[in-house]
Formats: C-alpha cells, structure tokens, sequence
C-alpha cells in the first residue's frame, strides 16, 4: 500500500511523454491607461469621438474615457502638438532588443500623424524618468527638442484655440465646420502648456489631387504610415531605442509605461485643420511557453 502512491505518479509520468512545449510570441495589450492629456483639438470634447454628452473635467473621468474607447478599438485623439496618453503594463516589458512594443493608430497612406514614444520604468507606483525612443528625424536639424508650447483657453464659446511656443512662434488651433462643440479645450488638463520634441512639418499640398498629403517619417513614430516598422496599422518599438535627454543611448532592462505624444505641430487646409496622432490600442510582445 505504501508504494502505490509512487507507482501512480510513475505512470502519471508515463502518460506525459508525449507532450511537446513551445515558445511563442504573443501581443499584450496595456493593463490600463494611466494618463490621458490632451492638448486643445477638433476631437477634443467631440460627439463624433465618443465624448460623452456631460463634459469630463476631471483626469479620472479622462482615464475612464480613454480605456472604454481602446477596449472598443476605437481611437482616441492626442490634439495638437504635446498631447499625449499614457499606458502602464501590469508585468513590466523586457528590453529584447528587438520590437518590445506596439502602437496601433488609424493612419493609411497619404494620412500620417506622427506621434514621437517614450518610456519609464515603475518607481514607488508611478512613472519615473521618461525616455525618448529614437526614431528616422531625431538628428533631423528640423526636429527641436526642449520645445515647450502654451495654448490659450479662448474667452468665447466656439473661437479658435491660440498658441505660442519658446521660440517666438505664434498660432492657432482652427475650428473645423464638422465639430461644432463649444469647446476644443481639455477641461480637465489644468496646465496648458506641453513640453517634449517638436518633429519637422510632414504636410504638402498636392495639387494634382487638390489635397492635402501628410507624409510618413521612416519609422520610429506611432499612427505613421512607415514602409519599416509598421505592420497594417501597428507601428512597432524597440525598447533598445531609448535615449537620456542629451540623446545618448540608455540601456533600460525593462520598462513598466509608455508614452504617446503628438510629435508635429501643423496643419492643413480643406478641413483637416491640425496635425493629432490618434491612438487605437497600445501594448506589447511577449514570449510565452506552451506544452500541447
């Protein structure tokens, strides 16, 4: 009796042999949105982006918007130059050296809104330093980084949006006929001035076709419609791209956030109005081992 444990085991065993394990890589989504601030936009507050009919004015009501709008796979709007999203990851993200993550955006051919990734690992239960992922325009002499850029709540209801940067620029953020909300302002976003990299203008007029064409960067940027990183409406990132702020590369083992953020500061005419990189779904590969 003492030794039929052990001979059940062994035979447990037996029956075992015959199964094989793998390793495979699968798509992770985000655990959940962190953050999601908006600069000033045509999206922003709009019916036809899934805003709701009471405006959201506080960050909690913002997260809780953002992550029922990805869960849909539906896109949600970063606005003109700086806004951006924050996603965290429940298990952090290794660093592979290969593509670690992904970002789906709504871009296609002709329509590119480039948005500029960066990274951080978790400390004390928050995002820590943030790192840029290196892309095709960061030695561009175009690209400006340090650029910091404030918008103006306008006094009146339906009035465009103006904006100065710290180089002496000034402009404005259109009203567009198709979104007639009152407000293109954030409500619940309580500083408007936004800091990061400013990418080179990517809008032409083509006049052949009498549009407006927004041209893709090589690759390295989010809703990008790149020959190199990008597969259907994923452009994908390596985490072995991160740079410090003076552009040296960091080696991050893992990282626990990412950051989208509108990375061009134009626009374009017959109603395209400003240049927002739109987010559809944010998460990562990872590789998982599987007996069959």
């Amino acid at each position: 009796m003492k030794r039929f444990p052990l001979l059940f085991l062994l035979a447990l065993a037996a029956c075992n042999t015959d199964k094989e394990t793998s390793t495979v890589e699968i798509e992770d989504p985000a655990s959940r949105i962190y953050e999601y601030t908006p600069a000033p936009g045509q999206f922003i507050n709009s019916s036809d982006a899934g805003f709701p009919d009471t405006p959201i004015t506080t960050p909690a009501e913002a997260t809780v918007y953002a992550t029922e709008r990805l869960a849909n796979g539906l896109y949600v709007s970063l606005g003109g130059w700086g806004g951006y999203l924050v996603a965290e990851f429940d298990q952090p993200v290794p660093n592979t050296g290969g593509y670690d993550l992904y970002v789906i955006g709504n871009t296609f051919d002709g329509s590119s809104e480039p948005g500029i990734v960066w990274v951080a690992q978790r400390v004390q239960g928050a995002p820590g330093t943030w790192y840029q992922l290196r892309g095709s325009e960061y030695d561009n002499a175009e690209t400006l980084h340090g650029y910091e850029i404030t918008y103006t709540a306008p006094a009146q209801a339906r009035e465009p949006v103006a904006w100065s940067d710290n180089y002496g620029h000034t402009g404005t953020i259109d009203r567009i006929g198709v979104h007639t909300q009152e407000s293109y302002v954030p409500a619940w976003v309580a500083s408007l001035t936004y800091r990061g990299t400013r990418l080179r203008d990517n809008v032409r007029y083509d006049e052949a076709s009498g549009k407006y064409i927004m041209q893709p960067f090589s690759w390295g940027y989010a809703d990008n419609y790149s020959m190199i990183d990008r597969l259907g409406m994923k452009n994908r990132f390596r985490i072995a791209d991160a740079v410090d702020e003076r552009g040296e590369a960091v080696h991050l083992p893992q990282i626990d956030y990412i950051r989208i953020q509108t990375g061009v500061n134009t626009k374009a005419g017959n109603n395209v109005g400003e240049i927002s990189t739109e987010v559809c779904g944010v998460g990562c590969y990872r590789t998982v081992t599987r007996t069959e």
